[in-house]
């Protein structure tokens, strides 16, 4: 664990060199294997022209493989990161000492088990895609088959499978760490939600990195065919599980908040109810007495049960157009290639 959060200090260039390096070496490949006159003489109609199957093809979906390659090791490692920032950014909430709060990161693991178990199951996800996504050839798992491209992304499939995987699994358990980590919250200040927005922030970046795979995954189904129906599927379930993954983290707090709450009013109730005596028994009372406390029980009321403000909505729907926003890059950088080389 502790090389894991020496790597996790910073993912987003890891992620960049291991994409980068893969993806030079694939060009390098292409040229020891004598392929670019044959990729070339394809790309006349066009570098990201649609084809049912070839080189041109093949090589664009090896390139997407490298850029998942480097992106999902690096996303794993950034959940492990976000949690330890959300643990030390609650110190004041947890009234921990830096000590302790060093002591709490630390407490975030991920199971050897589970993470076994997550990795299989990206591999069987990885190994199923090609028996599926037409066209299907007829040994897709024999390497006597594979074209050089073909290789790439067969090989990289399976290291994609297996941290697609991996990185489900370490939101799950990052989530369901920072939701219990609620309980260690010393109070909760009703009217004032902010010292709980780390929780958010988790939520959020959970939520931004499932987005990015989509981002990546997708221009296999903005540029090919055969993907729509399998990404139709996989979109639609990572849709679903990033909003999951902005709620996980939050289960504790809005389960603290709604205790709290549930206190308050019980209190308000008790007061309303003993001013009602007052008042029916015509004794003495404070003038305004009854108008305040249902005052202050609808401002109780009012107070969301989710630390979440405009703001993070705002950026939870600015994340989910990240993927069309890239898509809608893509098609504009292949124009200008289109128009520059051809």
């Amino acid at each position: 664990m502790k090389r894991l959060r020496g790597l996790a200090a910073s993912p987003l260039r890891l992620g960049l060199t291991v994409s980068g390096i893969l993806v030079l070496a694939l060009l390098v490949s292409e040229l020891v294997f004598d392929r670019w006159p044959a990729i070339a003489q394809v790309s006349r109609e066009g570098a990201f022209a649609r084809q049912p199957e070839g080189i041109l093809r093949d090589l664009r979906i090896a390139v997407v493989h490298c850029l998942l390659a480097g992106y999902l090791p690096a996303a794993f490692l950034a959940v492990l990161r976000n949690g330890r920032r959300t643990v030390f950014a609650l110190q004041g909430a947890l009234d921990c000492t830096p000590e302790e709060c060093g002591a709490l990161a630390d407490s975030i693991r991920f199971s050897t088990v589970g993470l076994a178990a997550a990795a299989a199951l990206g591999l069987v996800f990885a190994f199923t895609g090609p028996l599926i996504v037409p066209p299907v050839p007829q040994s897709p798992w024999s390497p006597i088959s594979w074209n050089a491209e073909v290789a790439w992304h067969r090989i990289l499939g399976l290291w994609v499978g297996l941290w697609g995987g991996m990185l489900g699994y370490a939101i799950l358990a990052v989530s369901r760490r920072m939701s219990r980590l609620a309980a260690d919250l010393k109070s909760i200040d009703l009217f004032d939600l902010q010292p709980l927005l780390p929780f958010t922030q988790q939520g959020l970046g959970n939520a931004l990195l499932l987005m990015g795979f989509v981002a990546i995954a997708g221009l296999m189904v903005l540029t090919e065919t055969g993907f729509g129906l399998i990404g139709f599927a996989v979109g639609t379930v990572i849709l679903i599980a990033a909003g999951l993954a902005l709620a996980l983290p939050l289960r504790g707090v809005h389960r603290r908040i709604k205790q709290a709450k549930a206190a308050e009013l019980d209190w308000v109730d008790t007061k309303l109810r003993q001013q009602r005596t007052v008042l029916k028994s015509g004794e003495d009372r404070t003038s305004g007495d009854l108008s305040d406390l249902a005052a202050y029980r609808d401002l109780i009321k009012d107070v969301p049960d989710w630390p979440i403000n405009a703001s993070g909505y705002v950026r939870f729907g600015l994340y989910l157009l990240i993927p069309i926003v890239s898509w809608a890059a893509a098609a504009l950088v292949e124009r200008f290639i289109d128009a520059l080389v051809f």
